[in-house]
């Protein structure tokens, strides 16, 4: 089954990884049978999943790895999970609460962190340049704005 990752590390889809699928309510375990690349696209067989009908029966759904068997990532850089839930705040403007990180949406480029707060939803480049400190473990990301970014998302 041909595969969007958003994980660039191919340790990750190494033969016996487990895997679970999720579809709708539908959660299913199974393991990597193997993996690779073709034309640029991420191909992986699953443990079970041996006919063209069970692939179609499931596109579109995720396919989740343990978070415990994800590669440690270096100081300083994140896996864009760890970013949902945080809360976003205003280095500038003393703290101010601008809201919650609800998804990271991957545009090619710089992710844009999408935060929904009192005045409504507010995208912002998860770029270095507007980060003041990020706590994963605090659950808190500052951030220093440029000037009339808040008015582009209005």
């Amino acid at each position: 089954m041909r595969i969007e990752t958003i994980l660039e590390d191919d340790r990750v889809f190494e033969p016996g990884r487990k895997v679970t699928l999720v579809k709708g309510p539908v959660r299913r375990d199974s393991q990597i049978e193997f993996s690779r690349v073709q034309h640029g696209r991420r191909i992986v067989k699953l443990f079970g999943v041996d006919s063209i009908d069970e692939v179609e029966r499931l596109v579109g759904a995720e396919l989740l790895l343990p978070e415990d068997s994800l590669p440690q990532v270096e100081e300083g850089q994140f896996y864009t999970f760890h970013l949902k839930g945080c809360t976003v705040v205003d280095g500038v403007r003393e703290g101010e609460e601008l809201g919650t990180v609800v998804d990271v949406l991957d545009n090619g480029e710089t992710p844009l962190l999408r935060v929904e707060g009192k005045d409504g939803e507010l995208l912002i480049p998860f770029a270095e340049s507007y980060l003041r400190n990020v706590d994963i473990e605090g659950r808190r990301i500052e951030v220093d704005l440029p000037e009339g970014l808040r008015d582009l998302n209005r």
